[in-house]
């Protein structure tokens, strides 16, 4: 008789049949996005579709039919998006009442989201700031507009405006009613490299035009507006928020680091500390995310389950209570998937059934893009999807790796072992190589976007993820306990506080010491859009591994290959081959590169009135899209705020080979704090005049024109005469860059003798009239003429003098960033953008 031996079971790949419809629904949207194709190509091809499925279903040929089907799914999402009203707003009455600039308007409407309150301390380097306003706050909200006072009458207008007002917290809420005054004006392009496209992404949210106020009141004529179902969910966050800063009134940083946790409200978070999770690659647990709904989810299972609810009754809380924090947390999109998902693991554990947490995503994903398609371009969107699709698809993997599987004698002894501190030893070991299998995987999911999004290369996220995030877990458990107990017995509150208060300083310090580790992060290249995709591309043949035939070792080889390959090819890109000269778009302010053909980078100036941090926002995101890693030369003209306040955020981003400045620089408090940066960096500085010549190698030189000895010795405390003169040239060609010098420094230039003919200016004091404009235009008889100011503070006298002097005029508010090139063959002269209007305000040819 023979002996019938039982053949292992034979393992199928998990049925997913939603993530290759997710996929496919996010192709549709990306190629409505990025491509021109006509409306009227989708119905011909959703029909040519639908026809060929029904007869590939009929011939029987499932595969084919299926393949079919997903290019419907496509169509579906091209189609989602072009109906979406962020795609295509629909026309309102307030358009044609803002034209390029902005205009004064009276609106009528009510409060369209949460008011978010910053507190805006003044700057660094923030002396010279004419009347310094101090510590001041900006309150930001959406306004859905119902009524528009425009052209001298009221009428009805229907759009959603951004308002930002600054001054004291308007007493309104969610909802409210409210009448505002100020000015409104479309939302802006990007008028720099590398910076953010602001039209484009108040698009995506929703916004059509935005608001300035000065006037913010009650409307209490308003008409009823019909019951609000998000009313009550956002009068009960602001209610819990104002427990959590009652509780923790003596210690406004925890404070502030619980409302980020536990509500999503980062206006009360510290500066200082949000950067350092963002350097730490630790900001995630700022976010709402799957961490904080897993947790509400299992406090309100295992209530119900201590009260005797049955198990579905417990499941229907659960979704209940979920989608209540995620409405009140404002539904970012990481917190909408971590519902989604929660929903469906809950109907799975209801209906006996293993959870797919991959199916979940996707499920997530659709849902998420079906009512908000633009969602797939969120940031939040993109890092939340990518570290759960890591997780799930990694995690095992890596803890395979960490701890390999034992044999099965070596289970035999450990089964044997007796308890004690091997048992104990091996216990705690694979509890880190669990938490490992859930950090490495997210930080590998999420890298590659947080250097193209964040500039920033983080390697200690991995380790301070093992701290960080068992302290989170349970700040937020605590911090809920609070809100349920101290809420409403206020007694409790002191007791619950204290810990609180506790752990969120323990996790800020932990931030902290990790931010300061050497080599811990650092700021980085951005990889081309290209690099990122192939990245995951790589990674989807490390995952699909088995089905393409490869074993583990052989796909983490071609994945480490492909790792190998961009190290060696995505190289920074090229020096010009020319003298190139960028006027950023800093509003009233400054701040010029000039990039040589021997790849130095010199940068004059970096400051603003009326912009937050144009050394981080602006200059950085300029400098990295050029590739730059190391400024050889910061040339600072004086201390004027509007020239020095983004210098910081340079510092702590760049390298700095040197610094020069005008001697007058340290006769200022704003100068000497400046000149302390450079010490406490290591900076080698120094004051330089007219006359000195600054060699950057390969024969590139500087030459300083001014400060002279005249306006040193006769105006020996005036800033903006004594300013730095600056002459730089290549290939026959000259740059002038005159900082604020004005009439008594313009008139010692011109009559010193000194040559001031130049084929490019950066024109004197931002293009402010001067009473010898005229005059110093024809000493200097550029070819291209250059202001860098708002179009509100331009001279009119000053733009006429340049042109009557023979000069083409830009000016930075209506062209944007201007970049010039100097070579053999000429000048050339490439404006970021041509803003309709300019010709109309007389400000180029």
């Amino acid at each position: 008789m023979a002996l019938a031996v039982a053949s292992p079971p034979e393992t199928f790949p998990p049925y997913r049949p939603l993530v290759p419809v997710a996929v496919a629904f996010i192709a549709g949207i990306l190629l409505r996005e990025h491509t021109q194709l006509p409306s009227w190509g989708l119905w011909v091809v959703a029909g040519v579709a639908g026809a060929t499925h029904l007869v590939l279903l009929r011939a029987r040929a499932t595969r084919a039919a299926t393949v079919v089907l997903w290019v419907l799914v496509a169509a579906a999402g091209w189609l989602r998006l072009d109906l979406s009203p962020a795609h295509h707003p629909p026309p309102h009455r307030l358009a044609r009442f803002v034209g390029t600039g902005a205009v004064l308007v009276k609106l009528r409407g009510r409060v369209a989201s949460d008011p978010q309150v910053e507190a805006l301390p003044p700057p660094p380097l923030s002396g010279g700031v004419p009347g310094g306003r101090g510590n001041v706050s900006r309150t930001r909200f959406d306004l859905r507009v119902s009524a528009a006072h425009c052209g001298g009458r009221w009428g009805s207008a229907w759009a959603r405006v951004r308002v930002v007002v600054y001054a004291a917290r308007p007493e309104i809420r969610y909802g409210d009613p409210v009448l505002v005054m100020g000015k409104i004006r479309r939302p802006s392009p990007a008028s720099n490299p590398g910076a953010l496209d602001g039209a484009r992404l108040m698009r995506r949210r929703g916004i059509d035009l935005v608001m300035s106020a000065g006037l913010v009141r009650p409307w209490t004529e308003a008409a009823p507006g019909g019951f609000d179902a998000l009313r009550p969910v956002y009068l009960a966050r602001s209610r819990l928020r104002t427990v959590l800063r009652t509780a923790l009134s003596d210690a406004p940083r925890p404070a502030g680091l619980l409302c980020a946790l536990l509500l999503g409200d980062r206006t009360d978070l510290d500066d200082e500390l949000e950067e350092s999770f963002k350097r730490t690659g630790t900001m995630h647990v700022l976010a709402i995310s799957g961490l904080h709904v897993g947790i509400v989810a299992w406090l309100v299972w295992h209530v119900a389950v201590v009260a005797g609810a049955g198990r579905r009754l417990s499941g229907l809380l659960v979704l209940a209570s979920v989608v209540t924090y995620a409405l009140m947390t404002g539904a970012p999109p990481s917190v909408v998937r971590a519902a989604v998902m929660t929903a469906a693991v809950v109907v799975a554990i209801l209906a006996k059934r293993r959870p797919d947490l991959l199916q979940a995503a996707a499920a997530a994903a659709l849902v998420l893009l079906v009512l908000r398609p633009l969602d797939l371009f969120n940031v939040g969107f993109q890092l939340s999807f990518a570290a759960v699709a890591s997780i799930v698809c990694l995690c095992d993997d890596v803890r395979r790796v960490l701890i390999p599987a034992p044999a099965p004698v070596d289970r035999l002894l450990l089964a044997a072992e007796p308890s004690g501190a091997r048992r104990l030893a091996r216990r705690a070991r694979s509890l880190v190589a669990r938490a490992l299998g859930l950090s490495v995987p997210a930080w590998l999911g999420v890298m590659p976007l947080g250097a193209y999004y964040f500039h920033i290369f983080s390697p200690i996220t991995v380790l301070c993820n093992l701290v960080a995030v068992p302290l989170v877990a349970m700040l937020v458990l605590l911090g809920f306990a609070y809100m349920a107990v101290g809420s409403v017995w206020g007694a409790m509150g002191p007791v619950l506080a204290w810990p609180a208060r506790a752990l969120a300083t323990s996790l800020t310090e932990v931030v902290a010491i990790a931010d300061r580790v050497p080599l811990a992060w650092t700021y980085c290249q951005p990889p081309a859009l290209g690099w990122v995709v192939g990245y995951y591309a790589l990674g989807l043949v490390v995952v699909a591994r088995k089905r393409l035939g490869l074993t583990g070792p052989r796909a983490l080889m071609i994945w480490a290959a492909g790792v190998l390959v961009y190290l060696v090819a995505a190289r920074a890109p090229a020096p010009p081959d020319a003298l190139e000269l960028t006027v950023l778009d800093v509003r009233h302010g400054s701040s010029a590169v000039l990039r040589y053909p021997n790849g130095a980078t010199v940068v004059c100036d970096c400051g603003s009135y009326g912009q937050s941090d144009v050394g981080r926002w602006v200059a950085t995101r300029a400098l990295r899209s050029w590739g730059v890693q190391t400024i050889d030369l910061l040339a600072v003209s004086h201390a004027d705020a509007d020239h020095v306040n983004g210098i910081p955020s340079l510092l702590e981003r760049f390298r700095v080979g040197r610094a020069v400045y005008s001697p007058v620089l340290v006769q200022s408090g704003t100068g000497r704090r400046l000149v302390a940066l450079f010490d406490a960096r290591g900076i080698p500085h120094q004051p330089v005049r007219g006359g000195d010549r600054i060699a950057l190698g390969n024969g590139q030189v500087i030459d300083v024109l001014a400060p002279t000895a005249w306006t040193l010795r006769v105006r020996p405390d005036d800033q903006n005469e004594n300013s730095l003169v600056l002459r730089a040239g290549h290939a026959g060609r000259r740059v002038l860059l005159p900082g604020d010098i004005q009439l008594a420094g313009t008139t010692v230039l011109m009559h010193a003798g000194a040559d001031l003919t130049a084929d490019v200016l950066v024109v004197p004091h931002h293009g402010c009239p001067l009473a010898n404009s005229a005059a110093f235009a024809r000493a200097v008889r550029p070819a291209y003429a250059i202001c860098s100011n708002r179009a509100d503070h331009l001279g009119a006298e000053a733009v006429r003098a340049y042109e009557a002097a023979g000069a083409r005029v830009l000016a930075t508010c209506w062209d944007g960033a201007v970049t010039v090139r100097l070579s053999e063959q000429g000048v050339e002269v490439v404006p970021f953008l041509r803003r309709a209007g300019a010709t109309q305000a007389g400000l180029g040819k």
